[in-house]
């Protein structure tokens, strides 16, 4: 853990980073730790952002400029980030970085938790409300002091991924501006770190696309269309659009997501 707060990263417009075929394995393993560490972002979502439904409450926003995943606002001003690649975590204030950053590398989930219970001391908040309780199930999450988290063994997977993820930011961009839907925030599923700009509250449809890192059954990125459910679960039935490895040699990759997009959704 460090005591710095580093000022916000550059706003400037994402742009495609991703030329070359993504290390699978490394990018599973990266995968992974992200996941584990993305739940403290949904548990504490979990726990205090004034929504009723939990799929409200625990859905995120990834944030391209800053290569962050953020919480939506509770008490009044407050929310959590996970960067990447790094995974580091902060508390933002009225979207400032607030002092105090949770470097996990060699650090348990128990460790995490005591940082988190202390910041929210520091805030003011009522940490008997705050419960490690998910509203989703994820198999084999890390926890207590058993072992450490360790971003820098999968640091290039990281980077993989974070360039993916902008990436498919500006391709779901691009294509909700195409249908007429400007400035739609890009949401991430946590039980899955999948990228969305379909609202929770009604079913996808074709102008709806989305983007999985991979996961067991297709372990390459790929873009998709939801077939009804938006709530990331695995079990959600999917349509297959794209692969991510196909936009690698394209000239402009973002242009060609969206006309093989259309295509295929034809």
């Amino acid at each position: 853990m460090t005591s710095s707060a580093d000022a916000p990263g550059d706003a400037s417009t994402p742009r495609w980073q991703t030329r070359a075929p993504c290390d699978l394995s490394e990018l599973a393993q990266a995968r992974v730790e992200a996941i584990n560490l993305v739940q403290w972002l949904a548990r504490i979502a979990n726990s205090y952002v004034g929504e009723v439904a939990p799929e409200r409450r625990t859905r995120l926003e990834f944030v391209p400029a800053r290569a962050a995943i953020i919480t939506a606002q509770f008490a009044g001003s407050l929310a959590l980030e996970l960067r990447l690649p790094s995974l580091e975590m902060q508390f933002l204030d009225n979207g400032q970085r607030v002092p105090h950053v949770f470097d996990p590398e060699e650090h348990s989930p128990a460790e995490a938790e005591a940082w988190i219970l202390v910041e929210l001391l520091h805030r003011g908040l009522d940490r008997e409300r705050f419960s490690k309780r998910l509203p989703y199930t994820i198999p084999g999450l890390m926890s207590g002091d058993a072992e450490d988290y360790s971003p820098q063994l999968c640091r290039q997977g990281l980077v993989q991924l974070t360039a993916l993820f902008r990436d498919a930011a500006a391709v779901l961009g691009a294509a909700a501006a195409a249908a007429g839907r400007d400035a739609i925030p890009i949401a991430c599923l946590p039980q899955t770190l999948n990228l969305t700009t379909a609202s929770v509250d009604r079913g996808a449809n074709l102008g709806d696309y989305a983007f999985s890192p991979g996961d067991a059954e297709n372990p390459e990125p790929y873009f998709y269309v939801n077939g009804g459910s938006n709530n990331g679960s695995a079990s959600a039935a999917r349509r297959v659009l794209l692969e991510a490895s196909t936009l690698f040699a394209e000239s402009d990759p973002i242009a060609a997501a969206l006309k093989l997009a259309k295509a295929k959704s034809a």
